[in-house]
């Protein structure tokens, strides 16, 4: 059996990828879900396994190549002997070549043409790193590359960029990131193209905390409010499964798995690691691999290819109170979650004021597929599960 290995696409703005490093030689066998390559895009660096096991037979994509996104980068087969046709793998295309920068020669032999360059060298860069020079109006010429094989990055853009003198008079403006540029253009097309609409509900987290932290001390079991909402909102969405489909042209794609994404924010930006199948696992599951896909995101790295159906997103570590999601397209909807804070609210029966850790969470969803009445349902269902410690319990 032949694999071809594509460029995956991560997000709606993605439209290219780097092979940054290969850690894995042709002949090499693999089994499945081992880190084959290192990509690399606008916003993050990522970790692609093998979708199945084999050998890698044929690598078309070099280190440093710039590759369309679902472009063949490898050829993977069952057996180390299996005869397969490259040509018909690759129909009428060619490995990709790594874009490059023409330096021109210098108008005399005495004069510099960039580190570690000579007159008429080819000068490899990244389209990002191309297109933030332009903007920033610095000379690829005079930049040291520090990627694979000497490649200029964004990051090696950047800092030649605040290293240039700033003209007499002018404001101190920089260029922006690579990260906050698709932000910018992911955000701006949600809130252009889906028609938003909110709502909210108050949670009372008072059991389940005092729960969560009986679990922490008796058992040795370390959960946060995150994976307890992780677990809840997988485990709802199922009952909904409108609000963890997305949308393709006029028809609504439903989606088997409900692959939580997590909004983790960086110090320039935010990423959106996933936590695949978390209705299917138990809390302590969700706990780990929440750890794990967290603090990879945190240094710039994504592992695994499964794509969100539905995020949340938290502030409330912040004392945040209440704030709204935007939808992150093709998703249909977000979960912004808020502080759990004590208010005076009544309780028992018969109900009297007393101090509750309540909890604001608020639906944003999209109105071509879903609509008021049906998140109000999914936010009641949910509001149930995390104020039963029976129903928290039985996920252990």
């Amino acid at each position: 059996m032949v694999i071809p290995i594509t460029m995956p696409k991560y997000g709606q703005q993605q439209d290219e990828g780097t092979v940054v490093r290969w850690l894995k030689e042709e002949g090499d066998q693999v089994v499945k879900g081992e880190v084959l390559v290192e990509l690399e895009t606008d916003k993050a660096s990522f970790d692609f396994e093998a979708p199945e096991a084999g050998f890698i037979r044929k690598i078309v994509a070099a280190e440093g190549a710039v590759v369309p996104v679902l472009s063949v980068i490898a050829i993977l087969t069952e057996t180390a002997e299996e005869p397969f046709d490259p040509d018909a793998v690759l129909p009428a295309a060619k490995a990709p070549d790594t874009i490059t920068t023409m330096i021109p020669d210098a108008p005399s032999s005495s004069a510099a043409v960039g580190p570690g360059t000579g007159g008429g060298a080819r000068l490899k860069s990244s389209p990002a790193a191309k297109k933030l020079a332009r903007k920033s109006g610095v000379d690829l010429a005079t930049v040291q590359g520090t990627g694979p094989g000497g490649r200029i990055t964004s990051e090696d853009v950047e800092q030649a960029a605040s290293r240039a003198p700033a003209a007499p008079g002018s404001a101190d403006c920089s260029p922006l990131s690579n990260m906050r540029q698709a932000i910018g253009r992911a955000m701006s097309k949600s809130k252009q193209t889906i028609p938003h609409f909110y709502v909210g509900i108050e949670v009372d987290m008072t059991d389940a905390e005092a729960w969560r932290k009986d679990v922490s001390v008796g058992r040795g079991i370390k959960l946060s409010v995150t994976d307890v909402l992780i677990k809840a909102a997988a485990a709802t969405l199922t009952q909904y499964p409108v609000l963890n489909a997305s949308l393709d042209g006029d028809a609504m794609v439903e989606h088997a798995a409900v692959n939580i994404g997590l909004a983790v924010g960086l110090e320039d930006g935010l990423l959106v690691p996933v936590i695949a199948d978390a209705h299917d696992r138990s809390l302590p599951a969700v706990a780990k691999e929440r750890v794990e896909v967290v603090e990879a995101a945190r240094r710039g790295k994504i592992s695994g290819t499964p794509k969100a159906t539905f995020t949340i997103s938290n502030l409330g570590m912040f004392g945040v109170t209440s704030f709204i999601a935007i939808v992150n397209p093709p998703e249909c909807a977000a979960l912004a979650v808020g502080a759990i804070l004590p208010r005076l609210r009544p309780h028992g029966e018969p109900p009297e004021n007393v101090m509750r850790q309540m909890m604001q969470i608020t639906l944003s969803a999209d109105h071509r597929l879903a609509d008021g009445m049906l998140a109000a349902r999914y936010l009641h269902d949910l509001k149930q599960k995390l104020q039963s410690v029976e129903m928290i319990e039985g996920w252990m």
